[in-house]
């Protein structure tokens, strides 16, 4: 038999002989008895087993109602429904009950709101209306609290009982035995005396109870509790069974003991819960004390008012050195606080902890890197009332990432930078160069016939003259320059502040001269001559890998130039630097699949409301090497080779998708204009590209505006007329990109399904300077006006401008006046600052 199922069989056991039990101190006639402990069992095996435990009730709920009922069977069954009913309604109403196997103070309230508060009141009250049904009772009220009181007591002694076993196991020694065995004898020897005759003294029997469950709390825990209460329970129950007491005395006597004994298990739990406590105090204090950390414990103000003896230890500073004062970490300098210290304070007061390394000084004045981690502490207020700091002395392991950092950066033969640590000095020079706009010069260098050498007198050989190369090349240069060893004979050198090229050569010449001298090595003497090529920042390249890649390819061609010399990086050397039209191409072809497109979006503004009237979206390629490439640079390209249909596809639904999104947040975009490729420009392509990037991110159509150009239309002009019809029908809007720069006929105009004429910022450019400009804009104006179409002039970038655009009747504009084009991350910061805008006009 599994040890699970041996669980179930003995719950089974137990409820059926409390069941008997319950059935023994029954008055002959009478449905009433101060004693259920067939609940306290069940809803226990419930808490302990889960919901399968009531299936092993059952028989026993049975047997209980058929000895109670006799020989009315179906009352027989509904009241073991009823008592298997209200198991399971304690059960449920008890969550996360005794949650960590220890019964607490918490666990008996939720014990009491389940059980006589809740279920209890609600089962005796069904069960006495039951019997009253059946068979006419006299003394309803009494019955029912004895019938309530019967079903509380059973809850309050066998679970709490039950769990002090469990989890108190360890107090179950001799003296423990003895000294439980004598208060019970007690309990019972003085109840049964108390309880003789009929008239019950029961000022007398509470005090009896209440000094012993005070003592049983205190000395003997929740076991014994449980234990005198069933005792009592038992002779109370004796009695009322031999008819000495009345059932109103019984009553009385069990509310007394309900009293005294939910008492005794706060007592209890509270007792176990401060001990706890003083416990915990006490492993506290002694990690403190023997703690390798240093700790130290401040008020609010950072006041200390204690340290353990591992601060002293570290620090040097005692007790008497160090209570009262400020804290080092919370001090001001020249009175105000670091950059670091207000970030500290910061960390604590908004999560509540920090953590990093400092500098600290001992008390005899020496530094030391320290590992600091604080925490502040709030009362119940969420008030910090405390911080307290755990530090280590950080020197040991500093010095040993130092060393490690040392040599995972630089070359073990030669001490120089090795590949790794130059291009973190690399880095670090970009930065400052860049924001200094500064220049600097990078020169690799490779030895001549360093091979031959190598491998005629051995590695043992070549690497002594590596070390002497090395020597020499950090001799010939500034201390604050960078000498590194990439590999084999490959150096490079790092020249930082250069002002003109003569610095360069300077350097370089000196470099070759010493490398050209003889090399004593043991008793050869050697001759090797090196080559240099030379990059420069921000001429040659603007990043570290191009700027090695630029140098490399300038030392080839001082190889090829006969050795022993310098060449600068020139563009006619190698056009390496600049991806060729093929590399671009391929490039292209994974840059959707790559996530690499994104779309930027221009506002375009009502010149009269001064109102968001839409917006343009355009395509950037944001390449991982090259960075941010201009439409001008791969839009032809992906006409050329086709790769502009699926990317037209996705600006399409991409845009769509993300005004949706901005519009179903709240923000008010009018519309959303999409240029279109002559490639898109298709009739059963571009139709079925536009419809599923309506339907996927259902986006109204009459948002949605298609830009085509002039001179795309003008070419085509019978098949644009169709498609630009199939698109109205959809309900998009169609605009002409451009206007003014392609052949546009009044008559062909006329006749297109046209909604929007677009001012090429060539013509806005020369405003209000030219005054053909002037009047180029003022006509198209006009002539929109009168076919009834709206005008948006682009490329706007002054306020006068904006003013005789506003003062021809020009409806909308777009341009760096208002903003620049925004990624799609700025364009939702600008709705959200003109929506907060527009709710605080309103």
């Amino acid at each position: 038999m599994s040890q699970s199922k041996h669980k179930y069989y003995l719950l089974a056991l137990a409820y059926l002989l409390a069941g008997l039990i319950d059935c023994s101190v029954l008055p002959k006639g009478t449905w009433f008895s101060p004693l259920n402990l067939q609940l306290g069992i069940a809803v226990a095996g419930l808490l302990l087993m889960g919901p399968k435990a009531i299936l092993y009730c059952i028989p026993g709920a049975i047997c209980y109602g058929l000895e109670l009922a006799t020989p009315t069977l179906w009352l027989a069954a509904t009241v073991a429904l009823l008592n298997l009913a209200q198991a399971l309604c304690v059960f449920s109403l008890m969550p996360l009950f005794v949650s960590e196997g220890e019964f607490k103070i918490n666990d008996s309230h939720r014990l009491l709101l389940a059980g006589p508060i809740y279920s209890n009141v609600l089962f005796a009250s069904i069960f006495i209306s039951l019997v009253q049904f059946v068979i006419h009772q006299p003394l309803l009220l009494q019955n029912w609290l004895m019938v309530w009181l019967a079903q509380s007591l059973s809850l309050l002694i066998i679970i709490p009982g039950i769990y002090a076993v469990l989890s108190d196991k360890e107090l179950l020694n001799a003296n423990w035995i003895i000294e439980l065995t004598l208060i019970i004898t007690v309990v019972a020897a003085g109840s049964i005396l108390l309880l003789q005759g009929h008239n019950v003294y029961a000022l007398e029997f509470a005090y009896l109870m209440f000094p012993l469950f005070v003592w049983s709390s205190l000395r003997l825990g929740q076991i014994a509790n449980s234990a005198i209460a069933l005792v009592i329970l038992l002779v109370v129950s004796s009695q009322y069974i031999g008819e000495t007491n009345s059932i109103v005395h019984t009553v009385r006597l069990l509310f007394l003991l309900a009293i005294a004994l939910q008492t005794s298990i706060f007592l209890t739990a509270s007792r176990r819960e401060n001990q706890r406590a003083i416990n915990g105090a006490r492993l506290a204090g002694k990690i403190f004390q023997h703690a390798s950390e240093g700790i130290l414990l401040t008020d609010a103000n950072a006041k200390i008012i204690a340290i353990n003896p591992a601060f002293e230890k570290i620090t040097g500073f005692q007790s008497r050195d160090a209570i009262g004062k400020t804290s080092r970490i919370f001090g001001r300098q020249q009175g105000q606080l670091s950059v670091l210290q207000s970030n500290q304070l910061a960390s604590l007061h908004q999560i509540g902890h920090w953590e990093g390394e400092v500098q600290d000084w001992r008390k005899g004045g020496g530094a030391y890197p320290a590992w600091l981690s604080m925490s502040a502490v709030r009362d119940e207020y969420n008030q910090i009332t405390n911080y307290v700091a755990v530090f280590s002395d950080y020197t040991t392991r500093k010095e040993s990432e130092q060393k490690m950092r040392h040599l995972a950066q630089h070359d073990a033969l030669t001490g120089l930078l090795n590949r790794s640590g130059l291009h973190e000095a690399l880095g670090q020079t970009l930065t400052r160069a860049s924001t200094k706009c500064r220049s600097f010069a990078l020169l690799f260098i490779d030895l001549d016939r360093f091979k031959t050498i190598n491998d005629t007198l051995g590695h043992d050989v070549g690497d002594e003259l590596l070390k002497v190369v090395a020597q020499r090349l950090q001799g010939n240069v500034k201390q604050f320059d960078t000498v590194a060893r990439l590999g084999g004979d490959e150096f490079t050198v790092l020249l930082e502040n250069v002002i003109h090229n003569e610095q360069i050569i300077q350097v370089a010449e000196r470099i070759l001269l010493a490398l050209g001298e003889v090399y004593q090595v043991g008793e050869h003497e050697l001759f090797v001559t090196g080559s240099i090529g030379i990059s420069l920042y921000p001429h040659d390249a603007g990043q570290a890998a191009q700027l090695m890649k630029n140098a490399d390819i300038a030392m080839y061609r001082a190889k090829e130039m006969g050795k022993n010399t310098y060449q600068f990086y020139s563009v006619d050397m190698n056009i390496a630097h600049q991806m060729s039209h093929l590399n671009l191409e391929n490039a292209l072809r994974f840059a959707l699949e790559r996530q690499q497109l994104q779309l930027w979006y221009q506002p375009q503004f009502d010149l009269k409301s001064g109102q968001l009237a839409g917006l343009e979206c355009l395509i950037r390629w944001q390449h991982p090497q090259l960075g941010l490439i201009s439409p001008l640079e791969f839009i032809p390209l992906a006409e050329e080779n086709g790769l502009i249909i699926p990317i037209g596809d996705w600006v399409l639904n991409e845009a769509c998708q993300c005004v949706q999104r901005w519009r179903q947040q709240g923000f008010v975009v009018p519309q959303i204009a999409v240029n279109l490729s002559v490639r898109q420009f298709r009739p059963e392509l571009l139709l079925t590209q536009v419809t599923q990037a309506l339907q996927n991110s259902g986006l109204p159509a009459q948002v949605l505006e298609l830009e085509v150009t002039e001179s795309l239309i003008m070419t085509r002009i019978n098949e644009a007329v169709a498609i630009l019809q199939q698109l109205k029908q959809l309900g998009v809007k169609v605009a002409i990109d451009d206007f003014g720069t392609g052949y546009s006929s009044l008559s062909q105009l006329k006749n297109l399904p046209l909604d929007t004429l677009k001012i090429d910022r060539s013509f806005i450019e020369g405003i209000p300077e030219h005054a053909d400009d002037v009047v180029i804009a003022e006509t198209i104006v006009i002539l929109a006006k009168k076919l009834g179409l709206n005008v948006v002039a682009e490329g706007v970038e002054t306020q006068a401008q904006m003013q005789i655009l506003r003062e021809m009747g020009c409806a909308c504009a777009q341009g760096y006046f208002y903003s620049k084009p925004l990624s799609a991350l700025d364009m939702e910061k600008m709705l959200i600052s003109m929506t907060q805008q527009v709710s605080e006009v309103y």
